[in-house]
């Protein structure tokens, strides 16, 4: 009978070893909980802060290779927001407190379009201008044009001005005198 005792005992007394030995590992959790709860309020503190203030830089990049500069000051609540208002556009430079983004855009500027002619300038460049040729801000240099290869009409259309205020005419414009170029593109710093 001793036996049948210690076998039926045995049993309670491993539960209640393992009850306490679970209680023994209950009470760290509940710290760490503790803990865990503590580090989320303070979490909660950095985000209840300001709200972060950015100078935002939007620059358009047009098919005429004019460059059109936007600066905003923002105020950013949610970066996750952020970011998505600008999924469109390229980042091009991030720094504390300044973010710079590009966009291509598949049209001519409005500048180009308001008052914007291709001609020819003093080097025999094919470029876009604001204004008439003679005289005129260059805003892009495209390609050195072989003159002697023009025909007398296209020298005379090149010396006056083309006005360009449509993608296509500006499209077709520059396909026509492409077959005239004597060089690769010409590296010019005005769209820098």
């Amino acid at each position: 009978m001793d036996m049948k005792w210690k076998s039926s005992i045995f049993p309670i007394v491993v539960c209640i070893l393992l009850f306490c030995t679970f209680e023994g590992f209950a009470a760290p959790i509940t710290d760490n909980q503790s803990v865990s709860n503590e580090e989320t309020k303070k979490e909660k503190k950095v985000w209840e802060q300001e709200p972060l203030k950015l100078e935002v830089v939007l620059k358009r990049k047009y098919l005429d290779g004019n460059i059109e500069t936007e600066v905003n000051r923002e105020t950013v609540w949610s970066l996750r927001d952020f970011w998505a208002n600008y999924k469109d556009w390229n980042l091009l430079q991030q720094k504390e407190g300044r973010v710079v983004f590009q966009k291509e855009v598949d049209d001519l500027s409005p500048a180009v379009k308001e008052n914007g002619y291709i001609g020819l300038n003093e080097n025999n460049v094919l470029s876009i201008f604001n204004g008439k040729p003679k005289d005129s801000e260059v805003i892009k240099a495209f390609y050195q044009i072989d003159v002697e290869k023009l025909e007398s009409f296209r020298m005379d259309q090149l010396k006056s001005g083309i006005k360009v205020d449509k993608k296509s005419t500006f499209k077709n414009v520059m396909q026509t005198f492409k077959e005239y170029a004597s060089t690769e593109p010409v590296d010019d710093l005005v769209d820098s």
